[in-house]
């Protein structure tokens, strides 16, 4: 460290400027080798029948665009009654329909290009011409047809007319032919036979060319004018048409960009999408104008296209058709999607009925068998629009087959057909070959099949290096810059640190982690050691046991050994791992270390994995979790990777590969897990960190609670997060971080802030789990949520400890939201993965919690008065009377005294909810199920069924939930204002430990006072009568002499103490003279405390000698480490002291902070409870009146009968709490999409895990799935994992994990940039 600067020390923190099988049962593999083999042919079936749909409908709009009176066929003949009604209002809404299926989908790209641009504030990217111009002369061809040619003919021709879209490709292959033909090196035979192959190429090419003047040639009536927008159209469409032209073949040629862009190896940046969907939409509309003004329409102006739009009518045939092309660009928004989903799954739709091959040949074969046997329902139906079906006029007379364009137009049928298979047909890769899947990423909705075929390509090397986003990236980079990163050979093996913290864990909870580990080391180890396996990671684990040490006395003489927490963790391990004694009656896999903040046990594992046990002694170094983070965090990340003598382009690549597994001491996980967060933290780059789904075990009502309240969570609330915006918090009892997120600016350094202000005891030190993902978040990383990785932990089973439990979370969770709300624009601009919808959305979720007592207190007020007829004012008092004085407990008494109160009411309140539930039942049937109360409950239990029929695995989670209503009022009234009131509680959990950290004196009841005293004076007394003291002082001096012989024998048989213990003894010999004459002539109190301060550097080894460590080999820590934790410790971890003074400061500001808020939320929901009886009490008048349906009736008991009758009365709803009741049903509803969206995505990872589809069969083994499928699941996480299409794989194109590393994303070149402006900066302020 030449400039005098530690590398471990680097993060920064600054104010922001803007191998084996699946986990699967038998009948879960069964079910989803069905459940994928269905989703398979219902997909194929709905692309295409929904592409024949698309054809038709747009093909039906085109042919009566010109009116067609006087037909003569015979499905015209027959079905002649049909009364078609055409207006000029009409004629304008079929050219608005056909614009808006072609060009709507631009305007919302054109929108989402400058969005992206105005946010990036420049390097949007250059201009792709070729493509522009490509994508114009398209859009030109389709709107010729379309709006001018499709018109004059019949829907027969026009189907056939598409066929010809491939001619450009059609006449590419015949050119590559003949010059294959004409080859003079070859010999005559091999060009004779390669002349006879290029004649059906040279065929084809005539025969669709021949569609260009066909039918100017056999007018004779002269009723076909379309003679120069006809051979238009097709050359436009099929030049536009370049994905079926451009091949691999065009790669580093003239056309190299449009290859990288059809096969995704670039995406199309944002300035080509703008100006491309901007060129296409002015193509169409100025193509669309002309054709109202060549078609004839005399009769139409603009007025009538002002009318289409705005005189809106569900009667109205013009209207009707807008209608029905917005459900065309609705279907057409599904297709693509579907296509991205079987892409995703790796399976495409077959190559022979894909749309792009089969659409044409079905839509025709329909067309021809309506003719041929005319049903006149679709004459009906059409008639509602203002349509008619125009039919194929071959077909007019019996001799319609003779008709002279019948057998040009099956070959252009054909040929389409044959073309349209040729470009859709599936390739075959090897297992080795780095794959990408990709679609075009422009729609075009007036020939949709030519939108939903799905490329795939093999990488070579040379193109995995142009695997960007922009070409900014690399325009803007310094080739010449020093901290360029260079390397392109990344490793692709993964470290993974298994980091657990514990404290004073049980021998279960122990087992639970430590059997984890174990199975993580055999995973290890197998992957590593296999060849075939792609997915390999390097393990290693650490254990950090917080408090660890403790006093004991030994003849007088105290000293520190490991606590009895860590002998039976060491006990535990040894019978877990099976070691045996060697020869020397050692453990050679066992190491003990002396560390500057305490010891270490060094095991290596049964199949290689070392695991490192870090005994914290809390006088050494800060305790607690958060530090024991912090103390992983700086030695894996600081100390080995940015202390390591290698390059920055090396470093780099190890914070990218390296990946931190945090875990609590009693998780308990499978390896299936971790693998599945590997596969999610590498399939997307700004992904910070991932989390599994977290399984509470126990036994006892509160844990059946917590099982249905962490399924709900999981279920909706975790889902809805991922896929809407980002997961809020990380759990720390499984979650994998990523080392270079970790790294970043504001994170890592910041999260070793302590707490200045009375908020950050509660935001920082209450939830530290949350706090870090809040950094993460603000900084710009992705918290993502896989459900399929499962793990568990042990919950809270009493009532006390459940209580405490979530007095600390409730108040850190609400400090950390309303800390990134209250910072959204922030947090808006670092994170595109937070939005201002997701800002609002969380911003009502908190706001409604912090209104759930008042909620949940007025519906048991209403719903006791409706179970037991009594009246709401004494309701309202016995309910309200009870929870004002826990409320005033909260604020007076002990937390004991407040929880005893809080376990009696709950029990109370179990019993009333069960009178809360008979009067909602009776509810829902007097006022039946339409009424909004009973509608909101009835959905709300029909959705958490359905939610629980979604997690099959799971679904006994959902029996737990008739506990958790029992218990609404004890954890929404109760539990909230015990979090909330105690908010000033935080590192002591009870009043008694503030007031000795205080420094003030716990008062005793005057009895106990004085009994006290009678006892320490009988004590004195009895202990200077009997003459104890002088017999006491003799002893004391002989067990001292005979303890220093001990550790003098003890030191010598320490084997690897080296000349630091030689020294230790020298010093011992001389100053066991001075101390034993100095002893001999006074026993005072201070000589006591000398002699304890010199035998601390002895008590340092003599641990490693006790009776359990004993047959441990010894080691010593290298000085490099050493120094680093010296400076580490001094720097961030020392203990904190705290003076009494300054103690009293923390509780005082602690106090005001509480009674603020506490005060604040108390008045709110005391308001709002208030606002709802009032206006409840006042019903009559303030109420709304509503009629779900016509003719409703409903129950009511007469008041002078006392019967119940029916009634045909509104029914009286509150405003204000159906507005609560609505925006409730709301935040449900977006949830339940959330989730919806979010097993879908599991679901593709699960099917991920089964064999492929040609594999399928119930009974065979799935041990090599895993293996087989891990291609296909990177690929499905990038294109079905993002948010949005625009950001996918499939969407624009394919995005390389580290392509945006020279801009933002490369953490070691920031640091060590900014390392060197310090240096220069300290350079010339010394000049």
């Amino acid at each position: 460290m030449n400039d005098g600067e530690n590398y471990w020390n680097a993060f920064r923190s600054h104010k922001r400027t803007a191998t084996d099988g699946p986990t699967l049962s038998p009948w879960m593999v069964t079910a989803l080798q069905a459940t994928k083999l269905l989703l398979f042919t219902l997909c194929n079936i709905t692309l295409t029948l929904g592409s024949v749909f698309s054809k038709l409908i747009v093909l039906i709009m085109s042919t009566n665009i010109i009116p067609h009176s006087h037909l003569l066929d015979k499905f015209s003949r027959k079905c002649s009654r049909a009364n078609v009604q055409r207006t000029s209002t009409t004629t304008a809404s079929i050219y608005i329909g056909l614009l808006m299926i072609q060009c709507l989908p631009d305007i919302f790209n054109m929108i989402q290009a400058v969005l992206q641009i105005v946010k990036q504030r420049g390097g949007a990217g250059n201009l792709v011409g070729s493509l522009v111009i490509l994508e114009c002369l398209r859009a030109i061809g389709l709107s010729v047809l379309t709006f001018h040619v499709f018109p004059q003919l019949d829907l027969g021709r026009c189907i056939v007319l598409g066929c010809c879209f491939p001619l450009v490709a059609v006449f590419q292959r015949s050119l590559i032919a003949m010059m294959n033909a004409a080859r003079a090196s070859k010999k005559f035979r091999s060009r004779l036979g390669r002349c006879f192959l290029a004649m059906p190429h040279i065929f084809m090419c005539i025969a669709l060319f021949s569609s260009c003047y066909l039918w100017t040639l056999f007018d004779s009536g002269k009723q076909f004018t379309a003679h120069l927008a006809l051979p238009i159209g097709i050359i436009c469409t099929s030049i536009g048409f370049w994905e079926s032209w451009i091949d691999t073949t065009h790669a580093n040629t003239s056309y190299d960009e449009l290859y990288r862009l059809k096969y995704a190896v670039r995406k199309m940046n944002n300035t080509t999408k703008a100006v491309v969907a901007f060129c296409r939409i002015c193509c169409v509309l100025g193509v669309m104008i002309a054709a109202v003004f060549m078609n004839g329409h005399t009769k139409l102006h603009g007025v009538h296209f002002f009318k289409a739009v705005f005189y809106f009518g569900m009667k109205r045939g013009h209207t009707l058709l807008l209608l029905l092309a917005v459900s065309i660009i609705i279907l057409h928004l599904i297709m693509r999607g579907i296509s991205r989903f079987l892409a995703a799954l790796d399976l495409h739709p077959i190559s022979f009925i894909h749309p792009l091959s089969i659409a044409p040949i079905i839509a025709y074969s329909f067309v021809r068998l309506t003719c041929q046997s005319p049903t006149c329902w679709i004459s009906r139906k059409l008639a509602k629009y203002g349509l008619r079906w125009i039919c194929d006029q071959w077909f007019q007379e019996s001799s319609g087959f003779t008709s002279p364009d019948f057998y040009i137009c099956m070959i252009w049928l054909i040929v389409g057909s044959y073309r349209g298979w040729k470009l859709v047909k599936q390739r075959y890769f090897e297992s080795t070959e780095e794959i990408i899947s990709s679609m075009p990423p422009i729609s075009n909705g007036l020939c949709i099949e030519q939108s939903l075929v799905v490329f795939q390509h093999s990488l070579n090397r040379q193109e995995k290096e142009f695997l960007i986003e922009d070409d900014d990236l690399i325009n803007n980079s310094d080739e010449n810059d020093e901290l360029r990163i260079r390397n392109d050979d990344v490793d692709k093996t993964s470290t993974v640190y298994a980091c657990a913290t514990m404290w004073h864990e049980t021998e279960t909870e122990m087992r639970q982690v430590l059997r984890s580990i174990l199975k993580l080391d055999v995973d290890h180890a197998t992957r590593m050691s296999s060849k075939k396996s792609d997915l390999r990671y390097r393990l290693e684990g650490h254990i950090f046991f917080d408090d660890a040490w403790e006093n004991k006395i030994e003849d007088g003489i105290e000293k520190r050994e490991p606590n009895e927490y860590f002998v039976m963790f060491f006990d535990l391990l040894n019978e877990m791992t099976g070691e045996r004694l060697n020869e020397n009656g050692k453990l050679e896999t066992r190491i003990l270390v002396n560390t500057p903040y305490g010891g270490r046990l060094v095991v290596k594992l049964p199949s290689g994995t070392l695991l490192f046990v870090h005994l914290k002694d809390k006088t050494l170094i800060r305790h607690k979790k958060r530090w024991s983070q912090v103390m992983y965090m700086y030695y894996l990340l600081g100390h080995r990777i940015m202390d390591c003598p290698l390059s920055i382009e090396d470093r780099q690549q190890m914070a990218d590969n390296t990946f931190i597994l945090a875990i609590d001491g009693d998780s308990k996980f499978e390896p299936d897990a971790l693998l599945r967060l590997l596969h999610l933290m590498n399939a997307k780059s700004d992904i910070g960190c991932a989390c599994g789904r977290i399984h509470p075990i126990g036994s006892g009502i509160m844990v059946w609670y917590q099982k249905f309240e962490y399924a709900i969570a999981h279920w909706f609330q975790k889902a809805a997060e991922h896929v809407f915006g980002c997961v809020l918090c990380a759990p720390g009892c499984f979650s994998l971080f990523r080392a270079s997120a970790l790294m970043d600016d504001n994170i890592m350094h910041k999260y070793t802030k302590t707490a200045s202000e009375p908020r950050h005891y509660v935001q920082y030190d209450q939830g530290e789990d949350r706090w870090l993902s809040t950094l993460l978040l603000k900084q710009g990383y992705r918290i993502e949520y896989a459900a399929a990785s499962d793990a568990e932990t042990y919950a809270p089973e009493g009532f006390e400890e459940f209580f405490n439990q979530r007095r600390r979370w409730t108040p850190s969770s609400i400090a950390n939201t309303i800390d990134l709300l209250m910072d959204y624009k922030r947090a808006a601009e670092n994170n595109e993965s937070i939005s201002y919808a997701y800002i609002a959305y969380q911003f009502l979720v908190i706001f409604f919690s912090m209104l759930g007592p008042a909620i949940i207190f007025t519906m048991l007020v209403f719903a006791q008065v409706a179970a037991f007829g009594i009246d709401g004012t004494n309701v309202m008092l016995w309910n309200g009377i009870p929870i004002g004085l826990f409320v005033l407990l909260c604020f007076t008494t002990e937390s004991n005294i407040q929880l005893i109160y809080a376990k009696f009411m709950s029990i109370v309140y179990a019993f009333i909810m069960l009178a809360v539930l008979v009067a909602t039942s009776s509810q829902i049937v007097l006022e039946t199920v339409v009424a909004p109360t009973s509608l909101f409950i009835v959905t709300m239990v029909l959705i958490f069924f359905f939610a629980a029929c979604l997690h099959p695995k799971e679904f006994t989670n959902i029996i737990y939930g008739i506990v958790f209503f029992l218990m609404i009022p004890s954890t929404y009234v109760f539990l909230t204002l015990y979090s909330l009131i105690n908010l000033n509680v935080i590192t002591w959990g009870t009043r008694e430990a503030v007031a000795k950290a205080t420094g003030q004196k716990t008062k005793k009841a005057p009895l106990e006072r004085w009994i006290d005293k009678i006892i320490d004076f009988l004590k004195e007394g009895v202990r200077i009568l009997s003459g104890k003291e002088k017999r006491e002082n003799a002893e004391k001096q002989a067990k001292f002499e005979n303890k220093l012989s001990k550790i003098e024998m003890a030191l010598r048989n320490v084997e690897k103490g080296g000349e630091e213990i030689d020294k230790i003894l020298s010093d011992f010999k001389e100053k066991r003279e001075i101390e034993t004459q100095t002893l001999a002539e006074n026993m005072g109190i201070e000589k006591e405390e000398t002699r304890k301060e010199e035998m601390k550097k002895a008590n340092k080894y003599v641990w490693m000698n006790s009776d359990v460590l004993k047959i441990c080999e010894r080691g010593k820590l290298k000085s490099a480490e050493k120094t680093f934790w010296n400076e580490l410790i001094e720097t961030y971890l020392k203990p904190i002291k705290s003076t009494a003074a300054e103690m009293k400061q923390v509780a005082e500001g602690l106090a005001s902070l509480r009674n603020q808020i506490a005060f604040t939320i108390l008045l709110i929901n005391a308001l709002l409870a208030l606002a709802i009886f009032l206006i409840q009490k006042h019903k009559n008048v303030l109420s709304i009146k509503y009629v779900p349906y016509k003719g409703f009736k409903w129950t009511k008991m007469n008041e002078m009968t006392g019967q119940f009758e029916q009634t045909k009365e509104p029914l009286k709803i509150d405003p204000l709490g159906m507005g609560i009741v609505v925006f409730l049903l709301a935040i449900l509803f977006v949830q339940t999409l959330g989730m919806l969206l979010h097993r879908l995505n599991t679901m593709i990872g699960a099917f991920q895990e089964v064999r492929n589809l040609y594999e399928y069969g119930v009974g065979q083994p799935v041990a090599n799935t895993t293996s087989e499928d891990e291609r296909i699941l990177t690929n499905a996480r990038e294109m079905i994992n993002a948010r949005t299409m625009s950001i996918s794989h499939a969407g624009d194109g394919y995005t390389r994990h580290r392509a945006d590393e020279a801009e933002t994303g490369n953490v070691l070149y920031k640091l060590q940039k900014a390392r060197l402006a310090k240096r220069m900066q300290r350079s010339a302020l010394s000049n």
